[in-house]
């Protein structure tokens, strides 16, 4: 686990084509943090991801900052209920990640966390953990922006999901990823 170290994440975000980063220390830890961010277009969100290799609980944290806030007692019963089946259903559905509720301040985040016990990450999973973040946040986080504000229910939201609508968003998502990788590697190259 030493081995990942604030440089070799650097180095990889570099390597990725991911120039806008923050290296700092943290008071308490040795390896330290990066903070970063990314938006899909002018007209999308900024979402805020920090990376966070953690050396005494042997594993790298890709943590996206406030998607949004839901502070308990802020919103109706109905809705924080909404929100929480629904953040639930998506945590059964998908794979690697979670969608985590703090309700004191009411954060909604989205994180990956691997687990690293032979003191490596490599390039590839670094992409890969880098990739289903953004698609996995841009994915869904307006669907439950629309369950926060009353607009669907997580009813409405399940059925919708268990039709496979928004697998098909999901694989648009997909292709504009690959095109964002594509045009990334243009830049890089020319």
């Amino acid at each position: 686990m030493k081995e990942i170290t604030l440089q070799l994440i650097m180095q990889y975000l570099e390597r990725f084509g991911w120039k806008n980063y923050e290296a700092v220390d943290e008071p308490s830890e040795q390896e330290g943090i990066i903070y970063t961010g990314w938006r899909a277009s002018e007209s999308s969100p900024v979402y805020m991801l920090s990376i966070d290799p953690m050396i005494e609980k042997r594993c790298i944290s890709f943590r996206t900052q406030s998607l949004m806030q839901v502070p308990y007692g802020q919103v109706g019963n109905d809705h924080l209920l909404n929100l929480l089946l629904a953040l639930h259903w998506i945590n059964f559905r998908i794979i690697v990640g979670k969608f985590s509720y703090e309700p004191l301040r009411g954060d909604i985040r989205f994180s990956i966390d691997l687990p690293i016990d032979e003191n490596t990450l490599s390039y590839a999973q670094f992409v890969h953990s880098l990739g289903l973040i953004v698609e996995i946040v841009e994915t869904y986080v307006p669907l439950i922006k629309r369950i926060k504000e009353g607009e669907i229910s997580a009813e409405q939201f399940i059925q919708y999901d268990l039709k496979g609508e928004i697998l098909l968003e999901k694989q648009g998502m997909s292709e504009s990823l690959r095109d964002l990788l594509k045009g990334l590697g243009r830049i890089r190259w020319n």
